[in-house]
């Protein structure tokens, strides 16, 4: 939609007042601010109205964005944002390198983005579907207990620990451990998963019989579901919207189930950003929210989304530079992440 010079400074202006106060802004207000007369502008809001992008709220004679204003801005004015090289300068500090497995870098992200923002964050992690087996590596713990470490294509690492109790010879331990590899190695996790049992009677019970319970434990790393870690939700308590009970219910509906978390990271366009407001989504929860998300991908794999949950008035220009600088950031260290995690691999490969 194309908006002549007038309408689209009224409209950016409305927009990050409202943003601001939460109030509905008024013609006087745009008069003082924009240098034109009131009469002018009750006219091009008037106009911006009839094109369905402010519109009247009941209680006041000011106007406010609508969904498909809040879309235009996003289009129009805020895609082209980026942060000062002083703040991209303050992210580099923060975040570490020194977090580690994929989980944590991502949380970490997560963390960080609800601190700049002051909005709740989440990340979701891959369905097991887009996971195949990378290197499974078994480890005694003392007498009595056997850690499981799975390690996926995508870098992600599962792990478990089980009580061995003798069930599982030492001198046997090693002899599973390549067993596994060789017959798993390179498989999807969810093939493994649906064929698990027939699997165990058709051949590794000739094995040994003590494998099942630890193939019963890597089963269970296999058949994780999605995990989603909510962070900063706290900071939604204190806008103006949750003052709503309905509206707060409906946000701690969608922290507590995650189910439209989830859902919404199966769309979109992988590896940039994406904005869904209000009403773009099927979710009637997230109606007076914006979700926006960044999905992270090594090798053409799925590692894992972050996002942001704010109101649909969230300060655009502020956070969506900063969650695309974040996931740009984070993107590089999950891939010089997966890089030594292949050349750890290999070494002990090689060293078997």
């Amino acid at each position: 939609m194309e908006l002549d010079e007038r309408k689209r400074k009224i409209l950016e202006v409305v927009i990050e007042e409202y943003s601001a106060t939460a109030e509905p802004v008024g013609s006087l207000k745009l008069s003082k601010d924009l240098g034109v007369s009131s009469a002018t502008i009750r006219n091009e809001m008037a106009a911006l109205e009839k094109l369905g992008l402010l519109e009247h709220t009941h209680t006041s004679s000011g106007r406010i964005p609508t969904t498909e204003g809040y879309r235009w801005y996003v289009d129009q004015i805020v895609s082209k944002n980026t942060l000062l090289p002083k703040e991209k300068a303050s992210i580099d500090k923060m975040l570490s390198d020194e977090a580690g497995k994929l989980e944590n870098l991502i949380k970490e992200a997560t963390s960080l983005l609800s601190k700049l923002t002051n909005y709740a964050s989440y990340s979701v992690s891959p369905e097991i579907d887009d996971c195949t087996v990378e290197e499974i590596k078994l480890v005694k713990l003392g007498t009595n207990k056997l850690m499981i470490i799975l390690l996926a294509d995508n870098g992600m690492v599962k792990e478990t620990v089980i009580n061995n109790e003798g069930q599982i010879p030492d001198q046997n331990i090693e002899i599973f451990n390549n067993y596994l590899n060789y017959k798993l190695r390179g498989m999807n996790f969810r093939d493994i998963y649906d064929n698990i049992a027939p699997y165990i009677e058709s051949e590794l019970n000739n094995i040994n019989d003590n494998i099942v319970p630890l193939l019963v434990e890597l089963n269970g790393l296999l058949a994780s579901d999605t995990e989603v870690h909510v962070d900063g939700a706290s900071n939604m308590l204190a806008l103006p919207e949750l003052k709503k009970s309905e509206t707060l219910k409906k946000f701690l509906n969608v922290i507590e189930t995650k189910d439209a978390l989830k859902e919404l990271v199966k769309t979109g366009y992988d590896g940039n950003i994406n904005i869904y407001i209000g009403q773009e989504t099927s979710f009637d929860d997230l109606k007076d929210f914006t979700i926006i998300t960044y999905k992270q991908k090594i090798n053409d794999k799925e590692v894992g989304t972050i996002g942001i949950i704010g109101p649909k008035r969230m300060n655009y220009k502020k956070v969506i530079p900063t969650i695309k600088y974040i996931g740009d950031m984070l993107q590089k260290k999950l891939e010089k992440n997966e890089g030594g995690n292949k050349k750890n691999a290999n070494k002990r490969r090689e060293q078997k």
